[in-house]
């Protein structure tokens, strides 16, 4: 196992540095100059050389990368924004809880969604059920997230006159508020997430319905309830349980526009922003520290795996 372990992170461990150089060529790389914009009308630095000078900006690309790097790993400094002059950690330390309780949400729901839907469509085989669960599926598959969002924002406003104010209260303030502000942006988030979820649960308890033990229960007069919840499920589940750790890429990238669209405080919002305002470090740190979560994340699943089947610690 520790072997296995060893061999996991010789391959993070590349795969972060190659991220942190992409996200910096491609942020040197964006149309723009973050100092003329700092300038303009903002009393930032007497003159631009003054603040490139300030920020670092006037040295070779190679030694500003290699300086916020050597932060990173050896104080674990992510750097300050330009535009805050806010410790980078700090700021997304005190966003996190936000876009993680929206992510949460979200998974909760897609694969409730997901699951119930699944399993009525694999019970119910051709049957009306089936269908209308293979043509929600296929909706969920089809809307993207964002335009769903969109529409929820703008239509009450269109026909009712009517738009809603999303000003964020923190759980631990107003537990309810808070839900009932969380519940809105997670639901159209987490119902494009349970087409995936629905099909691949739809399939594999048609998979796990045919095998012989199942047949033997049946056989055995026990009822439907029981052999699909009891002896069925479990297994069916397994790749449903893979495809959320897939997916998990998608919960908290996707949190970007969400938040950006609902105004929730999050990590997402905090990194469109800085995008916008070409806020280098910004976007850098909190791309490089989303990659390592999914990363560790992704290391994490492969462990999991390996402690249920030891077959795969020797592949």
């Amino acid at each position: 196992m520790k072997r296995y372990l060893l061999r996991r992170l010789a391959l993070a461990l590349p795969t972060l540095g190659l991220v942190s150089v992409i996200v910096f060529s491609m942020m040197r790389l964006m149309p723009g100059d973050v100092v003329l914009r700092m300038v303009e009308g903002q009393a930032y630095a007497p003159t631009i050389d003054a603040l490139r000078r300030e920020l670092g900006l006037d040295r070779p690309a190679y030694v500003q990368y290699l300086d916020w790097m050597r932060g990173i790993v050896l104080h674990g400094d992510f750097g300050q924004s330009y535009w805050t002059r806010q410790p980078i950690l700090d700021e997304f330390a005190r966003r996190f809880p936000v876009t993680l309780e929206l992510a949460a949400l979200t998974i909760l729901i897609s694969v409730v969604i997901g699951v119930l839907v699944g399993i009525v469509s694999a019970v119910r085989q051709d049957s009306v059920s089936d269908y209308v669960g293979r043509v929600v599926a296929i909706f969920a598959l089809s809307v993207p997230y964002f335009g769903l969002a969109v529409l929820v924002v703008v239509l009450p406003s269109i026909y009712f006159r009517w738009t809603p104010v999303w000003t964020y209260v923190p759980f631990t303030t107003d537990p309810l508020e808070n839900l009932k502000i969380m519940l809105v942006p997670a639901l159209v988030f987490g119902v494009t997430r349970a087409g995936p979820i629905m099909r691949i649960m739809r399939s594999a308890l048609l998979d796990v319905l045919r095998q012989e033990y199942i047949r033997t229960a049946w056989s055995k007069g026990l009822s439907e309830r029981v052999i699909v919840l009891r002896h069925a499920l479990k297994n069916a589940l397994i790749p449903v349980i893979s495809l959320i750790g897939l997916q998990t890429p998608l919960y908290l990238g996707g949190s970007v526009i969400v938040e950006s669209i609902f105004r929730l405080p999050g990590v997402g919002l905090f990194f469109f922003e800085a995008l916008t305002r070409l806020d280098y470090p910004v976007v850098q740190s909190v791309n490089l520290i989303i990659a390592s979560l999914v990363v560790g994340l992704n290391l994490a699943i492969d462990l999991a795996y390996a402690f249920l089947d030891p077959r795969i610690r020797y592949r």
